[in-house]
């Protein structure tokens, strides 16, 4: 009769419990899909990112071609529960290939090489503006910093498509009115240093 020798068990045990533990794994695909803030939406030839989360992301798209050897790439920072049009036009297929937090933010990229330029920029990049309801109804920006910023808003309806934008200089503690000018919603996208005159 045949025997199993200790040696053959062990092999055994060894490739049963890696497929049972293969099977029991979520796939890497099903782990990403968990923590994603972004997704692509089709709206009409155009596609558009939305983020669904209250946190800044860094968006890597890439863009697939007929005929296009090589596929066209494009990052983009998108601001909390906001949306951005991709800039692709035409036919062609579109995906999210990463998904990463704004600087700033728990396990955003870090500068390896020079970390003391990361420690020095981050006291820069505080967020200067911010947007405050007013006790009448309406809202209003606010820059509690030092320095004159812009601001970047957005104004949508109530299905929040029809996407508006505006630029606002905001100078050092003194509010700027935002009037609704007939939409549902306003958003706050980013905030930049105002130019030099």
């Amino acid at each position: 009769m045949f025997q199993i020798t200790p040696i053959l068990k062990r092999g055994l045990a060894l490739v049963l419990a890696g497929l049972l533990s293969a099977l029991a794994a979520p796939s890497p695909a099903q782990a990403a899909a968990v923590n994603k803030c972004t997704r692509l939406l089709p709206t009409g030839g155009r596609e558009i990112i939305i983020n669904q989360c209250n946190k800044c992301r860094i968006v890597h798209i890439t863009r697939l071609r007929a005929g296009n050897a090589l596929p066209m790439s494009r990052i983009y920072n998108v601001q909390p529960k906001s949306k951005i049009d991709l800039s692709f036009r035409g036919p062609g297929r579109s995906r999210i290939t990463a998904e990463l937090p704004c600087k700033g933010d728990p396990g955003a990229p870090v500068n390896l090489a020079e970390p003391e330029r990361d420690k020095k920029n981050s006291k820069k990049d505080k967020q200067c503006v911010a947007m405050e309801k007013i006790p009448g109804g309406g809202v209003q920006l606010v820059n509690s910093c030092k320095v004159c910023k812009a601001a970047l808003i957005e104004r949508q309806d109530v299905a929040g498509a029809n996407g508006r934008r505006q630029a606002y200089k905001v100078s050092p503690k003194t509010p700027v009115p935002v009037p609704a000018n007939g939409a549902a919603q306003v958003a706050l996208l980013a905030e930049v240093a105002c130019p030099k005159p």
